[in-house]
């Protein structure tokens, strides 16, 4: 049973090993892209601090603003790559968050 124990261990040790890096991994910018295609109206701030599901940018429709891309993640804005009046298209990328 002794045995048994010390061989697992190495493989118990491994796995809380990648356990750890995995989390460190999360911690990268994550790419935001919006939902909608659209004018911009508003986008949020370079340094701001956001939780997953805030709003990140927002574009004009027919019935007026609406939320074009929102946080997946909790972090801070570390780049935004639309301002107001630029025409966007589904699926591009339009802020960057380091996630914590």
């Amino acid at each position: 049973m002794k045995k048994r124990v010390l061989a697992l261990l190495p493989v118990a040790l491994s796995f809380a090993i990648l356990a750890g890096s995995a989390s460190v991994a999360s911690a990268a910018n994550v790419n935001q892209e919006t939902v909608l295609t659209g004018k911009v109206v508003s986008t949020v701030s370079v340094g701001t601090s956001v939780q997953e599901g805030d709003t990140l940018v927002t574009v004009q429709t027919i019935t007026g603003p609406m939320v074009a891309a929102r946080s997946n993640v909790d972090g801070v804005v570390t780049q935004v790559n639309v301002k107001a009046n630029d025409s966007i298209q589904r699926g591009q990328v339009v802020a960057v968050v380091d996630g914590k």
